[in-house]
């Protein structure tokens, strides 16, 4: 089964060379190709494409504004001659990121990796980030790759300086560009707890809780004081068992 897309650029050259690109894979199934992104917002309202190839500079309306401005986007792979658009069009979860000029064996790469994520998992290809929750698992995006972790396997996750660092119970880490505040809105508020502005924990497997720091996977974590009242009534009052009254 092909993959239905859509392509668009407002350079006419551009949009002739992906059409010669994707006629080569036999693989994707072209539906429209528009030169203005406000047709392709139209377009994309009343019509189920699985993925999106978009130019991110153009008039009217960028590539990543259009993305933002769908509540429910395709696949998206972002074009651009500007590298320093990277880590925006990665902070929007689009698949990949191609400079230009695009040469067909990226173009190749780019479709694989489609290809591969559409056929391992089509349910969650439209909304990788929050797949399978109802499994007790997500999918994060580190380099090239999206990694399934379970929620029971997560012990805290660390905010960096340009990544968020997911520290699981078998000792791997894993980095991604979704940052901590994101993370915390979508990962389920019962099973994750801020104490720190650096950090997330797992609730299930706190070992101890002090004034000071909380102990999980036998790593002391700092507990910032912003924090402390709210993890002490979550975390620890509703489950103590207490001294009886005389």
């Amino acid at each position: 089964m092909k993959i239905t897309c859509i392509l668009l650029d407002d350079d006419p050259l551009v949009l002739d060379l992906l059409q010669a690109y994707a006629a080569m894979t036999d693989v994707l199934d072209i539906k429209a190709t528009f030169s203005d992104p406000l047709d392709a917002h139209k377009y994309l309202l009343d019509n189920e494409i699985q993925v999106l190839f978009s130019d991110v500079t153009m008039p009217h309306l960028s590539g990543l504004d259009l993305v933002r401005a769908l509540q429910q986007p395709p696949l998206v792979v972002l074009m651009t001659a500007h590298s320093q658009y990277a880590m925006e069009a990665f902070n929007l979860d689009v698949i990949d990121f191609l400079l230009k000029p695009i040469t067909l064996d990226r173009f190749l790469k780019s479709v694989n990796k489609i290809s591969n994520l559409i056929r391992l998992h089509p349910k969650e290809a439209g909304a990788v980030q929050n797949a399978a929750s109802d499994l007790g698992s997500f999918f994060i995006r580190t380099d090239s790759h999206f990694v399934r972790l379970h929620y029971r396997d997560v012990l805290y996750i660390e905010a960096l300086k340009d990544f968020t660092k997911i520290n699981t119970a078998d000792g791997r880490t894993h980095l991604t560009l979704v940052n901590l505040k994101n993370l915390e809105e979508q990962l389920p508020k019962d099973l994750f707890v801020r104490t720190h502005r650096s950090y997330l924990i797992n609730v299930q497997l706190i070992e101890s809780v002090s004034n000071l720091e909380v102990r999980v996977g036998g790593y002391a974590l700092p507990l910032g004081q912003t924090y402390r009242e709210r993890v002490t009534e979550r975390i620890v009052n509703r489950t103590l068992i207490r001294r009886q009254q005389p």
